[in-house]
């Protein structure tokens, strides 16, 4: 699968300047007197010449509009320097809207290009979106001291359903884990240093049973069970 970039502008010839000084970009090809493909990145950008007031869907009866607008789809120019890559989109006629500020995963500065459309200046540092990502969740061995702790959790992660359903027993929890407790087969659950969950995980004649597996509250929906899950699959 090939993804194409098209953005359509007033002036295909200031815009392929634009695109050229300001990121490096040149023309591959002519596609007729008012298209372009410029290579130089890792996905073509097609520059479509679009004079304003021209109908932009048909289906909606729109016109384009080159004032400064906001689009579900703009770009993201990933660059080594951002500080430098500013400066010269800037100096090739981009509008500086937030200078490049810094986050865990790198720097960004938000523009526009000269009509009108937003494009984001992105220099990724040190583990780069991965830094937003929640760290791999690590599995501890249990002992038999851990039975109440184990419990808590239990407890903690089935309660608000079991009392949906009215059917929360405090002893029939402690029950349920007690019979089926095995502390070889019973790993801790463990995310940013703190036991969130456990399983239990047995041999059960040619394969393997996954008698428990929770995860309290505060902890779900982070994606912790899925990665857990998908180690214990492998």
């Amino acid at each position: 699968m090939n993804l194409l970039v098209n953005i359509d502008v007033p002036d295909l010839a200031r815009a392929i300047a634009f695109y050229r000084d300001a990121f490096g970009l040149r023309v591959a090809r002519r596609l007729g007197p008012a298209a372009v493909e410029l290579d130089g990145a890792a996905v073509p950008l097609y520059l479509l010449e679009k004079k304003a007031g021209t109908r932009a869907a048909s289906a909606t009866g729109q016109t384009r509009d080159y004032r400064r607008h906001w689009t579900p789809v703009h770009l993201d120019v990933v660059v080594d320097d951002a500080d430098a890559a500013v400066a010269r989109a800037v100096a090739a006629g981009a509008i500086l809207e937030d200078p490049a500020v810094s986050h865990a995963w790198g720097r960004i500065a938000h523009l526009s290009d000269p009509f009108g459309h937003g494009i984001c200046i992105l220099q990724f540092l040190g583990r780069g979106y991965d830094a937003l990502a929640p760290a791999a969740p690590a599995c501890e061995p249990v002992s038999e001291s851990d039975f109440e702790a184990l419990l808590a959790l239990r407890i903690e992660a089935m309660r608000p359903s079991l009392e949906h359903l009215g059917r929360f027993d405090p002893q029939r929890a402690r029950d349920r884990l007690r019979s089926t407790f095995r502390p070889e087969h019973t790993r801790y659950i463990v995310s940013g240093g703190e036991r969130v969950g456990f399983y239990a995980l047995r041999p059960d004649g040619d394969g393997l049973r996954l008698d428990h597996f929770y995860l309290r509250p505060s902890a779900q929906g982070q994606g912790l069970g899925s990665a857990v899950l998908a180690e214990l699959l492998r």
